[in-house]
């Protein structure tokens, strides 16, 4: 506006009516990209779902709301800045003054100068243009295909969460002396503030993705506060590996709080109704899992075998005296198992339940069980079970676990700190895809590859919404169905800038990625709108052909879109000095997506726009003489 406003004055035309056209005239313009920015947000509303979902709630409305009042400022204030600040035109000094003198250095000249040189040379070699357009739109795709990949980053919090596991069935007094040991080595260091520990059981939920695990005598847990986030990564890089497996027969996962839901990074889940068979392929990926390096704390969550007694009963005698299988299994579980509910003691707000079960049940011996009475003859009198069975010693599993109905083995492993978990679970798969497993045992995917897999097509099903919406408000916008779909075939300029900002930058690909590459896009709709309004203004009523109009239009064009794609970029450079991983993706798309792509709108887009719209030209031609005879 305010460029526009500069130039009708310079023409003589008066500051009063300068600055009321220089808005009226942009209005279509800057409404198109700030809808083609803005609204381009809200498909993500229903594509995603669950935490994802809530995480994005407010961005398209607090986007939305930002862009129309920065709408009615350009379109309201600036008019009126305009026209009490600048009161005369840019001075140019005359050719004949200027001759012989030094010529003062201005950085936005020489730019001009070199762009009207490197367009000229983009409109006399068209298809060398062209092909590079399409060769970077080319390399774009493959580079995506090798940026590091993670959904969502860790939490920047200045906490972080301790899970200790002992083997099942260990006392509560010892998990209760390994989890004082480790707090007390813990406390040595100067970095942390205060631990919170919970012994036997888990804390209560105090973060939206971390769920607390299910508790249990050989379970303890820490919530730790450090003296900032810093801290906190230096802890758990330190941390992580030194008390691992420190403890005997303790090992120790430290968990950073993060927005991923997956209770393990890599989780591969064997499924099958042989338990047998379910185990020693577990054991084989178990082997392979501990040989792939930066992987640690692999197990399964069968834990550890228990030590049992097995009940064999003496089917003669027992069939002799009335006794049956269930029958027994009956009385010894209500007697040595949770026992029979007979009522609730409440305190307060908390209930405790009162069972009925043996007083040694808890504590019991071989010699215990065996001298156990068990009721015959519909229990008119009792007999000591070592008269009708013999109890044998043996291991059973500290846990059988199902999944939709199926008995499934996950083996687990953690990633060392900085390692990209999808580029490692690439690893893994490429290792596991040599082993043979039998047919009736199935191998699936959880961990972070799973949500992976379940949320992307979510993200992309919003993308590609997004670009629909974006090609109607062009339609809407241009009137012209050949404009609509140049443009929708220039926002795949966008990729190769996107895909090196994250190469350059170290980071992953996220999320918040993916909304910086739909503000690219916007930005690239909206500096296209500048430069094709104002070739098709020059068609209209200058009567140029479709190359004279968007050569100039690009050369006259070109300040307004440097100068709003520097400010773009300039603008989240905060955004990533912050290192924020939740938010330093979406800048580091942005900055250097909006600077590459700006090159590709300034050269390949005018190219582009002259041999598509070459042929309406020559329709125009004729209807202009159709009109004059």
């Amino acid at each position: 506006i305010i460029d526009s406003y500069l130039e009708k004055i310079s023409e003589g035309e008066s500051r009063w009516h300068a600055s009321i056209e220089s808005a009226t005239h942009f209005l279509k313009s800057i409404l198109s990209a700030t809808m083609a920015i803005s609204i381009t947000f809200f498909p993500f509303l229903f594509t995603m779902k669950g935490m994802y979902h809530d995480f994005l709630l407010y961005f398209p409305w607090a986007t939305t709301l930002v862009l129309f009042i920065s709408l009615l400022v350009a379109q309201l204030v600036v008019p009126f800045l305009q026209f009490y600040f600048i009161r005369k035109p840019m001075k140019t000094e005359p050719k004949e003054e200027t001759e012989g003198k030094k010529k003062k250095f201005s950085f936005l000249d020489g730019l001009q100068n070199f762009y009207n040189r490197l367009i000229t040379w983009c409109f006399e070699w068209p298809r060398t243009t062209i092909a590079l357009g399409i060769a970077s739109i080319g390399l774009g795709v493959i580079l995506f295909t090798l940026l590091p990949q993670r959904l969502m980053p860790t939490a920047e919090r200045n906490q972080f969460a301790v899970e200790i596991y002992l083997p099942t069935g260990t006392s509560l007094q010892k998990t209760a002396q390994v989890a004082d040991s480790l707090e007390h080595l813990m406390r040595q260091d100067e970095r942390i503030v205060s631990i919170a520990s919970f012994k036997g059981t888990s804390s209560p939920r105090f973060q939206t993705s971390y769920a607390p695990q299910l508790g249990g005598t050989n379970y303890a847990q820490f919530i730790v506060n450090t003296t900032d986030d810093k801290a906190t990564e230096a802890l758990l890089k330190e941390y992580s590996l030194k008390y691992a497996d420190l403890l005997p027969d303790a090992f120790v996962r430290f968990k950073q709080l993060g927005y991923s839901q997956a209770t393990s990074p890599i989780e591969i889940r064997l499924s099958s109704d042989d338990l047998d068979a379910l185990k020693e392929e577990a054991d084989s990926i178990v082997s392979i899992l501990r040989g792939i390096p930066n992987l640690y704390l692999v197990r399964t969550n069968f834990n550890e075998p228990l030590a049992a007694t097995r009940i064999v009963l003496n089917e003669d005698e027992a069939s002799r005296l009335g006794i049956s299988n269930t029958l027994l299994e009956l009385t010894t579980a209500m007697r040595y198992g949770s026992g029979i509910a007979v009522g609730t003691v409440w305190d307060g707000d908390y209930n405790t339940n009162v069972v009925l079960k043996r007083t040694h049940a808890d504590h019991a011996t071989v010699q215990d069980l065996l001298d156990e009475p068990i009721p015959v003859y519909g229990g008119l009198s009792n007999v000591p079970l070592r008269q009708i069975a013999r109890v044998e010693p043996t291991w059973e599993e500290g846990q059988i676990v199902r999944r939709n109905g199926l008995r499934t083995i996950t083996v687990m492993a953690e990633v060392e700190k900085g390692v990209n978990v999808m580029n490692k679970t690439k690893e893994v798969r490429h290792e596991l895809s040599r082993l043979t497993l039998p047919d009736h045992v199935t191998l699936t995917y959880g961990g972070e590859d799973e949500e992976y897999e379940e949320e992307m097509p979510r993200i992309v099903s919003g993308l590609l919404i997004s670009v629909a919406i974006i090609f109607f408000i062009l339609l809407w916008h241009f009137k012209r169905v050949s404009t609509a779909v140049l443009m929708l075939a220039c926002l795949t300029l966008c990729l190769l800038g996107a895909a090196l900002g994250v190469l350059i930058q170290g980071v992953d690909f996220s999320v918040t990625s993916t909304l910086g590459l739909i503000s690219l896009m916007g930005i690239l709709v909206r500096n296209g709108i500048i430069m094709f309004d104002y070739a098709e203004e020059l068609r209209t009523n200058e009567h140029m052909t479709a190359h004279e109009a968007i050569y100039h239009s690009a050369q006259r064009r070109m300040r307004p879109i440097f100068l709003t794609s520097a400010a773009a970029s300039m603008g989240v450079i905060p955004m990533i000095l912050g290192g924020s991983g939740l938010w330093m993706p979406m800048g580091t798309v942005i900055f250097y997506g909006t600077l590459i792509t700006m090159v590709f709108i300034l050269t390949v887009m005018p190219v582009a726009y002259w041999l598509m719209m070459s042929g309406s030209t020559r329709r125009r031609e004729k209807l202009d003489k159709m009109e004059l005879q």
